[in-house]
């Protein structure tokens, strides 16, 4: 991800010289204020259930577990997508929550039936590579590790910056193997294991994601992919989803408490997000530069 330094020094700029439009690098995507929702689709942000409740209970952690306890966690990812929250990376850069509809409706069976939640992990678990059973490779199981991607360019997302973060289901029969080209192992570069899942949710990760998965590297080193690609690979509806310029990197993303008991989304790469109380300072100058 950008630093969020060099984007304040960009906005701050850009605010200096009326007249001029800020047009941030390709890899910082675009800073459009948001409306309450995404585009049309079922998988988006829904409106606030009531508009002026309290939604502390989103971020702030003894009113989460009053109302969640530990055990509900999929009950309160689905409130989080519900409502458009955002989370806050690298101390201010807004990500909107959005699940796929395959992810909420497993989520939504996790929560009536309280078996396979989602686990937080403790704060002695900050990074992926110390949670139990790590390996580099493609897997996930939508409880210990999700598969997701970060969205770019989005000009409705929540936060004010185009950024989305997006959670998608896992293929649950997927099993890992030695990597072997030869008998079809295949895994992205730098794999431990390889992870023979299935792309089996519309809005997740395709087969080409899948095959060369290498969250574990840097972002410029990666294939970043843009809406004609997601479509050709078999994600019919981003471009209806998230509109024309959007695109994206797939990553591998876990759950995390720290000291303060806040909860975190982080990825592979280390970058991480917790739920924010709303916009932050970056998020405002996005809403000045483009006049919201």
């Amino acid at each position: 991800m950008v630093s969020y330094a060099a984007l304040l020094l960009a906005a701050a700029a850009a605010l200096s010289r009326p007249g001029l439009a800020f047009q941030p690098p390709i890899s910082a995507g675009a800073f459009p204020r948001a409306p309450a929702t995404i585009m049309a689709s079922s998988s988006t942000a829904a409106a606030p259930t009531s508009e002026g409740a309290s939604k502390s209970h989103l971020y702030d952690p003894v009113e989460r577990d009053a109302r969640y306890g530990r055990g509900d966690v999929a009950q309160y990812l689905l409130d989080l997508d519900a409502e458009g929250a955002t989370f806050d990376f690298c101390g201010g850069m807004m990500f909107q929550l959005v699940l796929s509809d395959k992810l909420k409706s497993h989520l939504a069976t996790v929560a009536s039936q309280s078996d396979d939640q989602p686990i937080m992990h403790p704060a002695s678990q900050p990074l992926m590579n110390r949670i139990p059973n790590y390996h580099k490779s493609a897997f996930a199981d939508n409880t210990s590790v999700f598969h997701g991607r970060e969205l770019r360019k989005i000009p409705t997302a929540n936060g004010g910056m185009g950024f989305v973060l997006q959670l998608s289901y896992a293929d649950p029969a997927g099993a890992t193997s030695e990597v072997d080209e030869a008998a079809g192992a295949v895994a992205g570069k730098g794999a431990e294991l390889s992870w023979n899942g299935k792309a089996v949710d519309p809005q997740g990760w395709s087969a080409e994601e899948i095959a060369t998965y290498d969250g574990w590297r840097g972002d410029s080193f990666r294939t970043w992919r843009n809406g004609a690609t997601y479509e050709k690979e078999g994600y019919a509806t981003f471009g209806a989803e998230f509109g024309p310029e959007a695109f994206g990197l797939n990553h591998r993303f876990f759950l995390h408490l720290d000291g303060q008991d806040r909860m975190w989304l982080s990825a592979e790469d280390g970058c991480e997000g917790t739920p924010s109380e709303g916009r932050s300072l970056m998020g405002k100058l996005g809403g000045m530069l483009f006049g919201k």
